[in-house]
């Protein structure tokens, strides 16, 4: 996984914050994991970077839907919010949007 932002370009960054749980079914449907784990590598170096601002609820989803829907297919596995929330950063700037979107309830209140 790539965390530096500057191994992405702008477009690969757009990409990404266009993605949303549409995008995420119909990468699953097509079953095209590259496509999918390289937009989702973006969105998490953009976390990391310090642009979790740039970083919506849209795009949350489309983290979360793969990750979660998959595992679910190996028993014993960490909770759906555990295995989401590791990926975070461990530590993040003070309102920091993407980390309380993710964090403090709004990410999962919100209908996929």
């Amino acid at each position: 996984m790539h965390l530096d932002i500057n191994d992405y370009t702008q477009n690969q960054i757009q990409s990404a914050l266009a993605a949303n749980i549409q995008t995420a079914i119909a990468l699953w449907e097509a079953r095209d994991w590259q496509t999918y784990r390289s937009m989702r590598d973006v969105l998490l170096a953009l976390i990391r970077s310090g642009r979790g601002d740039e970083v919506g609820i849209e795009q949350m989803q489309f983290i979360y839907f793969i990750g979660t829907y998959l595992r679910r297919r190996f028993p014993g596995q960490m909770p759906d919010w555990k295995a989401f929330t590791a990926e975070l950063p461990a530590s993040h700037p003070i309102g920091d949007k993407a980390w309380k979107i993710a964090t403090e309830g709004a990410f999962f209140e919100e209908e996929i």
